[in-house]
């Protein structure tokens, strides 16, 4: 018997109840854990009945069955546990105190008319009381105390009672501080994974801050670059035509000045077949700034025209296959996918060493699909990923997909060869034009 506690009663004894419901009060009031005072609750009971076995079954959510979550005077084995511990809610001698709100007594369990048998290896079951547990004088539970020597009495189902309207408050308020305590965890755990999210995103963000900062700084370089050859293709190519054009024209005018007429037209012929290949330097200039047939034929003709230029470049079979009804797209839908299948064949005449090329473009309702498949050495993807400070074309390809509201994947695998799939959608908005 805990020292704290008197005998069991055996009459009333108004002090002895009052000692015992504030022993019971001052330890239950430390306590957090509901399983510590579930078991605190019944032992009080026990030994204040002077009952050799007891437990506390708590309602089920549904209210279907009752849940017994703390016995004392029997050690049930795990199996035995989980395969009894739920109680249903049908009038027996244990579930009427919870159906029937009130308390039940019975001076033999076993030869109870409303018993209905007990499971294989349970101790049997004389004397018992069981009273509710309530909140707001709805039943949550049970508490039951059986096989007491002698018979319960009234002071024994009141003390019963009084202890339970306590038990209840305790038990409703750990039940609240566990599930405050779960809900905490829960938070904690999601704003720690929350957070954890936030600095991966904000570390993709600064990658990607920097991978853009790269190709920013590259672009420049590059439009650099570009209006540095083209300045130096105006200056070695036309610039040097114009000067023997104009040389050839001063020679014209010498000759007609001697009457030459002969040898003056040849100089006219001169000065005319300079004049013509001044006009193909100012179209092959035009067209790398900006390919005429794109905006005059449309973005099929411009892909075709394209391939035609990296075969005769680079000696590679560049077949284009065109599906669909072939439309006009906005200006600057067009010129991105010619611009990406520029960089996709430069990136196959540069490093892949490839046999074949394969151009497909696909035109849907909504959506534009541009494929460029070689069969060259490919590249280990991983590798790229993890080192894009080389490979900024790749990283320009993804962010000009991008800002059209589209996708760039790239498949590739050593010795296997590389598949580049864009896929952009086609605004409907004809004013987008």
């Amino acid at each position: 018997m805990h020292p704290l506690l008197p005998h069991p009663l055996t009459k009333t004894e108004p002090l002895a109840q009052l000692q015992a419901l504030y022993q019971m009060a001052v330890e239950l009031s430390a306590l957090r854990s509901l399983e510590r005072v579930l078991d605190t609750a019944l032992r009080y009971c026990l030994e204040l009945t002077g009952s050799q076995f007891g437990f506390i079954g708590l309602n089920t959510a549904n209210g279907k069955a009752l849940d017994v979550v703390a016995i004392q005077g029997f050690h049930p084995s795990r199996p035995f546990y989980e395969h009894n511990h739920l109680i249903p809610l049908r009038p027996n001698i244990f579930a009427r105190v919870v159906l029937e709100n009130r308390p039940i007594r019975s001076e033999d369990a076993m030869t109870d008319p409303t018993r209905v048998g007990q499971p294989k290896g349970h101790p049997p079951v004389g004397t018992f009381l069981g009273v509710p547990l309530r909140i707001r004088d709805e039943p949550m539970g049970m508490i039951g105390v059986a096989n007491r020597p002698e018979s319960y009495q009234d002071e024994h189902e009141q003390l019963l009672l009084t202890f339970a309207a306590q038990v209840a408050i305790v038990i409703r308020n750990a039940q609240l501080y566990e599930q405050l305590t779960a809900t905490n965890e829960a938070l904690e755990q999601k704003v720690a994974r929350r957070t954890r999210q936030l600095e991966q995103a904000r570390d993709d963000l600064a990658q990607k801050a920097a991978q853009l900062q790269r190709l920013l700084t590259e672009t420049v370089n590059v439009q650099e670059l570009e209006r540095q050859r083209i300045a130096q293709d105006m200056h070695d190519g036309t610039n040097q035509l114009l000067i023997g054009a104009m040389l050839e024209l001063k020679s014209a005018r010498q000759r007609l000045g001697r009457s030459e007429w002969e040898r003056a037209e040849e100089s006219l012929e001169s000065v005319q077949h300079i004049l013509r290949q001044v006009e193909a330097e100012i179209k092959r200039v035009i067209y790398d700034l900006r390919p005429p047939t794109l905006d005059a034929l449309g973005l099929a003709p411009a892909i075709r025209r394209l391939a035609e230029q990296f075969e005769g470049f680079t000696q590679v079979p560049c077949r284009v296959m065109v599906f669909g009804e072939p439309a006009r797209l906005p200006s600057r839908v067009e010129i991105a996918v010619f611009r990406l299948l520029q960089e996709s064949l430069h990136n196959v005449s540069v490093h892949a060493a490839a046999t074949d090329v394969e151009v497909i473009l696909a035109f849907a309702p909504r959506t534009l699909k541009l494929t460029v498949i070689d069969d060259g050495r490919g590249f280990d993807m991983a590798a790229i990923y993890q080192n894009s400070n080389g490979h900024l074309g790749l990283i320009g390809m993804k962010e000009r997909a991008e800002s059209l509201g589209g996708r760039v994947t790239i498949q590739s695998q050593l010795t296997q060869g590389t598949r580049v799939e864009l896929i952009v959608p086609v605004p409907t908005d004809e004013t987008n034009r």
